[in-house]
């Protein structure tokens, strides 16, 4: 388990100093790759024959908005773990205590080279240190379902040098942000993230939105026509 204290600032907030979306999901990822780094002998395994952790679905409830200037707690840790894939919670608390997110995600791992996906040695895995799934979150499937036939193209996105992450990989974050452009602020409490494949640089995206769906869904294609990722944000009530 690994905690990490942020205070949230301006890089964090919107207009009504409260933290956006898309800095949720940053600062999910930085938890994650610091939880990920401080596990020295599966990371050590990860470097020395090139791998990597590739994210293919993520679920972010959010109960509560950290305000500007409130010092938050982030805290991570793996279930479920096998030699080719693993879970993970990641919650955010308030200063008082009170959870304000909750998540779960699905990873793979990945030759860096290759970019198949790899089997790890069982004493690798064992170092991890899983702990339980959390009973509390509301554990979805990882397909998101949507109407293929009713889609409407919104706008396509160039992938800049700016968007790539250390994977060379269009960071996860922008995902969201890219959607976010289309949609209200706050309308949602719950964010769904399908990761099919990965932009990388100069590659076009192409975002759709899904015209006839519950919820609200946004469908990223390459310029062939090819499903890369599919984000849902939705209004559930949480306890």
């Amino acid at each position: 388990m690994k905690h990490l204290k942020v205070r949230i600032s301006n890089s964090h907030v919107n207009k009504n100093l409260e933290i956006k979306a898309d800095r949720i999901i940053d600062l999910l990822q930085d938890v994650e790759g610091i939880h990920i780094h401080s596990l020295t002998e599966f990371t050590n395994y990860l470097n020395e024959n090139n791998l990597g952790v590739f994210l293919l679905y993520r679920q972010v409830d959010i109960i509560g908005r950290a305000k500007f200037n409130e010092e938050v707690t982030l805290t991570t840790y793996p279930y479920n773990t096998t030699k080719a894939s693993g879970y993970r919670h990641i919650y955010m608390y308030g200063e008082n205590g009170d959870l304000l997110v909750k998540t779960n995600s699905f990873g793979a791992f990945v030759n860096l080279d290759t970019l198949r996906p790899v089997r790890l040695p069982e004493e690798i895995i064992n170092s991890i240190g899983d702990k339980s799934q959390d009973p509390t979150i509301e554990n979805l499937p990882r397909r998101i379902n949507y109407n293929d036939t009713n889609l409407k193209l919104i706008e396509k996105i160039p992938v800049r040098k700016a968007f790539i992450d250390r994977y060379n990989h269009l960071n996860n974050a922008h995902y969201v942000s890219f959607a976010l452009n289309n949609m209200e602020y706050n309308s949602f409490t719950r964010i769904r993230a399908e990761y099919k494949d990965s932009f990388q640089l100069n590659d076009v995206i192409y975002v759709y939105e899904a015209l006839d769906n519950e919820n609200k869904t946004f469908v990223y294609k390459n310029d062939e026509g090819r499903i890369y990722t599919v984000i849902e944000f939705s209004n559930p009530t949480f306890k």
